[in-house]
């Protein structure tokens, strides 16, 4: 059985931000599945400890968005392999902390559209996915990717994915399932 998950900040935990509120967009644009270490740019960030009064706790992974994973040293050391199989590791600036954005480089027409519940832009394009159904044979084994269907794709991974989070024993993410077939 093929099962698929989409990281989510775990509640609690530490943000990831960019410093400028235009490499929003930046992340949105350039961590999409298309290889970049040769010309990638490190972007400026920030880390939020505290939401609305109340102090958060430190993440292995501070949140930013699904479709950029940020990671500290530690998941990426015992995970990197893993990671490398399916996406490029670059580095980010920051002054309290290393961190990285996981760029996901394994793009799988995997969704069903017509099976699937989805809504659409005007112009067809997908704007969101409330159902997923995904075609098993064209994920075959693999444990992270995206989808080209979504102009912001998250990152999709596998069961072994989370639990190689849960062995590592880190902090800050929760997986939802999102398919089963």
């Amino acid at each position: 059985m093929t099962e698929v998950y989409e990281p989510i900040g775990a509640e609690g935990f530490e943000f990831c931000h960019p410093e400028r509120q235009d490499d929003f967009e930046t992340f949105n644009v350039q961590v999409d599945g298309t290889r970049r270490r040769a010309t990638w740019q490190s972007i400026p960030v920030h880390l939020v400890h505290e939401d609305r009064g109340k102090k958060l706790a430190a993440s292995d992974s501070p949140w930013l968005g699904s479709h950029a994973l940020i990671l500290r040293r530690s998941p990426i050391e015992k995970l990197g392999a893993l990671l490398q199989e399916y996406g490029e590791i670059l580095p980010l600036i920051c002054e309290e902390a290393e961190l990285f954005t996981f760029n996901a480089t394994r793009i799988l027409d995997a969704l069903d559209e017509q099976a699937s519940s989805v809504i659409r832009f005007s112009s067809g394009r997908i704007m969101h996915v409330s159902r997923y159904v995904f075609r098993p044979e064209v994920i075959g084994d693999t444990d992270i990717f995206k989808i080209p269907n979504l102009r912001v794709s998250p990152t999709y991974v596998s069961e072994r994915v989370v639990q190689a989070w849960a062995s590592g024993g880190f902090r800050g993410l929760v997986f939802n399932k999102v398919w089963s077939g």
